[in-house]
């Protein structure tokens, strides 16, 4: 059973942890795209994030007192937030200033947390009366217990349903399982898409698997300096 508990947000947060943005605004359709941010600065209720870019690099800029939902990201745990947006600022570089909530949601829950992670791909439409399309190769960008992300030369619509077939994961082995596109998003500087899809039918042992297998790789890509904590 997964455990959540609920922390005071000012015993939480650290400047320099990695945050991702999941909502902004009161919409209940699924946000197409996760924006990675840090925290700059803490200062009494306000916490200032740095500026997050979107995948074709626009800065990202919510309406004032629009409402923030993110996760703060540490090694081992993940603590879900909710704040309000105040309005850009300027440190040493741009960022949003929030106003938190007072508590967060801790849970030891790691499978949706997004680690970069090269794997060669082999992906197919599945179309619905159960035919596959015609194969192409590709890398992943990153990968999660849920999903992955990978480059594409076209675009999907939201919703298709691929097979995504991997090479053979250290201590994971071979994945093949079916993946719902969830975000796809034009790369200008690369004149490809980057396209992101949640896993519809993955086992739990093989995500548990896997999430082992990730956190293995961010750990290695922390000790080299790569990301950080």
């Amino acid at each position: 059973m997964k455990r959540i508990d609920v922390f005071e947000t000012k015993k939480v947060l650290k400047i320099g942890q990695r945050v991702e943005i999941s909502k902004i605004g009161d919409v209940d359709d699924e946000q197409s795209e996760v924006y990675t941010s840090r925290v700059e600065d803490i200062k009494n209720d306000d916490v200032f994030l740095a500026l997050p870019m979107d995948s074709m690099l626009r800065p990202v800029i919510p309406r004032a007192g629009q409402i923030i939902e993110g996760r703060i990201i540490e090694q081992n745990h993940i603590y879900s937030f909710t704040a309000r947006y105040g309005h850009m600022d300027k440190k040493i570089i741009p960022v949003w200033k929030l106003t938190m909530n007072a508590t967060v949601v801790k849970s030891q829950n790691r499978e949706f947390v997004r680690i970069p992670a090269v794997v060669a791909l082999k992906i197919s439409v599945a179309a619905k009366d159960g035919s596959l399309g015609v194969p192409f190769r590709t890398d992943s960008v990153d990968m999660s217990g849920n999903g992955v992300s990978f480059l594409s030369a076209e675009p999907f619509p939201l919703g298709t349903i691929l097979t995504v077939e991997t090479t053979p994961i250290p201590s994971v082995g071979r994945i093949h399982t079916f993946v719902e596109v969830k975000r796809c998003a034009f790369l200008k500087n690369g004149e490809k898409y980057l396209i992101g899809g949640r896993f519809t039918d993955l086992s739990k042992a093989i995500q548990n698997r896997l999430v082992k297998y990730l956190f293995s790789k961010q750990r290695e890509l922390i000790n080299k300096g790569i990301i950080s904590k």
